[in-house]
């Protein structure tokens, strides 16, 4: 087997940047002898990000202690032999990009099998962590001692994230403090957090789109495609009934949310108590653990600290809120709360009254085309106990709870507030504009709007959004190795 034919799909949010690496470098130097001490916090940040300790054993690479894929500690040298004609760097990369190309001879385990590594890789990596690993893995020769860095807590300066200090525009039932939701922001967009190491909370929850991913449908964990459309997570704190599409989740137990969406497989597919672990190889994230809470990492501590980010994530106020709406957006608002009815079922501060509706929303029929969105589809339906869940072409909604029968096809409100940067739109993303939600509506009601009105409430919904604040992804600490029975 090929040596990253065990690297997770993650193995480097990015894998690029080892031509311009070695671009000013002698071919002396690229043969760099076997380093003294650990990989450097920059090195070892894009092996975490690639996944690739849990299955490699990577010398001075913390945690990489794997026995499913090749031994690396040789790899350097290991590396200009496989291939005939090809340069040890070459094989590096060819063995990332290209896994079926060649397999490794050897792994711990006996002959190294075949199509395993994911093919795709290419698709997803970029920026410098290719780079950053091919570099380090050259270096590797079998050869030198491995002398581990010392691990100190390091402290963060405790500034509020800008984007979670926004007023709201309602009294929140809770607030936190400044270190539990910049703790809370690292964790967020950290892929450590998921079982390969490959996607964040921020994966799907993007802050230029309004917390949400683009998609009509969401891409799910990776090897998993899901049917459902991303709801933003934009005044989730206000949403205190229930939580998802199908209202699966009571909306005040937020850390249970977390708790699901970090653990489910079609989600992040991580354990909770891997989870805890890794994040205790983080000096950083241990001093802050004991800024927020006084306490070392913990599962729980995790989850509190994800949520208080969540909950302090809000919208700046709107043409709207402000009494400044255009002329066309103050007519749409009396055909919303007037002849369309729209003032019935949305709401409230975010324009939802948390109520689950059977509206005949026309379904998204790429959830059957596509074989792994229809084997999540039918894995969902079948864990619900849904009778024939083998033969649905729609989604249940509700009624995969309920298992009542006029809950079929009922799904909750949706809040309306930032629609102009969440598009598409509805539980299964099938309407690309607001124009077509509106025209919707006005054909399975029987609104009779004209033209003009559709136009002028669409005019409306976009004024309840406002330019969303820049978010400044934060640079995630690297991993150093814990003393072997450090219980910090």
């Amino acid at each position: 087997m090929r040596l990253t034919k065990w690297i997770p799909i993650f193995i480097g949010i990015s894998l690029l940047a080892a031509a311009l690496f070695f671009a000013g470098q002698s071919p002396a130097a690229r043969s760099a002898p076997a380093p003294q001490q650990d990989a450097d916090p920059a090195t070892a940040q894009a092996f975490t990000r690639g996944g690739c300790a849990a299955c490699h054993t990577i010398p001075g690479v913390p945690g990489a202690a794997g026995l499913v894929g090749p031994n690396l500690a040789a790899i350097g040298t290991d590396a200009s032999t496989r291939i005939s004609g090809l340069s040890a760097e070459g094989y590096l990369r060819q063995s990332i990009l290209e896994p079926a190309a060649f397999i490794a001879p050897v792994c711990p385990n006996g002959d190294c099998p075949a199509n395993v590594m994911p093919p795709n890789l290419s698709e997803r990596l970029a920026g410098s962590d290719l780079d950053l690993i091919v570099a380090y893995l050259l270096t590797l020769t079998g050869e030198g001692e491995f002398v581990p860095l010392a691990y100190d807590l390091v402290p963060i300066e405790i500034v509020r994230p800008p984007e979670a200090s926004i007023t709201p525009f309602a009294e929140p039932p809770k607030t936190y403090g400044d270190a539990e939701v910049l703790l809370g922001k690292y964790l967020f967009f950290d892929p450590r957090l998921s079982g390969d190491g490959g996607i964040s909370c921020a994966t799907c929850h993007q802050p230029d789109k309004a917390w949400t991913d683009g998609l009509a449908l969401s891409a799910g964990y990776p090897g998993t495609l899901y049917f459902r459309n991303t709801q933003t997570v934009l005044n989730t704190v206000y949403n205190q009934g229930y939580l998802y599409w199908d209202g699966r989740m009571d909306g005040t137990d937020m850390p249970t949310l977390m708790r699901d969406h970090l653990t489910e497989a079609h989600f992040m597919n991580m354990d909770g108590r891997l989870m805890t672990e890794r994040v205790k190889q983080v000096p950083e994230y241990v001093q802050l653990f004991q800024d927020a809470y006084e306490s070392k990492p913990s599962f729980g501590k995790i989850l509190n600290a994800l949520t208080a980010y969540v909950y302090s994530l809000n919208s700046t106020p709107s043409a709207y809120d402000t009494g400044t709406l255009s002329p066309d957006a103050q007519a749409g608002l009396e055909w919303f709360t007037g002849k369309a009815g729209c003032a019935t079922c949305h709401s409230g501060d975010t324009f939802s009254d948390g109520n689950f509706y059977a509206l005949g929303v026309p379904e998204n029929t790429d959830i059957w085309a596509d074989p792994l969105r229809h084997i999540t589809f039918r894995r969902f339906f079948r864990l619900f106990g849904v009778p024939n869940y083998a033969e649905l072409e729609t989604d249940p909604g509700l009624a995969a709870l309920t298992g009542w029968e006029e809950d079929w096809g009922a799904f909750r409100t949706a809040p309306l507030r930032e629609l102009v940067h969440t598009a598409p739109y509805m539980h299964n993303g099938v309407f690309a504009t607001l124009e077509e939600v509106v025209q919707f509506y006005n054909q399975s009601m029987q609104l009779e709007l004209t033209g003009e009105e559709i136009g002028q409430i669409v005019a409306f919904l976009e004024s309840l959004s406002t330019e969303l604040p820049e978010v400044e992804v934060p640079a995630l600490p690297g991993y150093q190795l814990r003393t072997l029975g450090d219980n910090r």
